[in-house]
């Protein structure tokens, strides 16, 4: 997210940097792994996640804050794309993660609407979680007021977080 899913700190003496890796090789968990009934989560909710491989219906993956790597099935996470732009997460997983103490006020992300192919929903943490739709011209411009445009949900999110390229 755009302030999106900031993680916790790493663990005190912890000297290891952060995992690296391409851009689009991270995923976030969308609920602990394992289900806490099961036994002790190995990756819990919100947890960026950078991927290793996929084989099958399972990821391979490394936390960027415990530096555990494991498997966990893709059903369990979104795949994130600059930071903002979450694929398979509906309205209810956003407000959810959104929640997420780690969040402050004003962080926010893009996933595709659940009711109308094509289009992108806006979320942003307020007091409460607020949802925008984001249009789309018969251009392909995007826009969440008519009065201001954009060719690409990245100039989009550019000018409404207030930065510059």
């Amino acid at each position: 997210m755009g302030n999106v899913l900031k993680n916790a700190p790493a663990q005190s003496g912890d000297s290891n940097p952060a995992p690296t890796g391409a851009e689009n090789d991270i995923l976030v968990a969308l609920c602990d792994y394992p289900s806490p009934d099961i036994s002790e989560p190995i990756f819990r909710l919100g947890e960026k996640l950078r991927i290793i491989s996929q084989e099958g219906g399972w990821w391979r993956v490394i936390s960027f804050i415990t530096r555990r790597e494991n498997y966990i099935p893709g059903n369990c996470v979104a795949k994130v794309y600059h930071g903002w732009l979450f694929e398979g997460v509906g309205r209810e997983k956003a407000e959810e993660l959104l929640q997420l103490p780690s969040n402050r006020v004003g962080s926010f992300m893009i996933r595709e609407s659940e009711t109308q192919r094509g289009y992108y929903s806006l979320s942003i943490k307020h007091r409460h979680v607020k949802h925008y739709r984001i249009y789309r011209l018969p251009n392909n411009w995007y826009y969440v007021s008519p009065r201001l445009t954009f060719q690409c949900l990245e100039d989009l999110v550019n000018h409404y977080s207030g930065q510059t390229y």
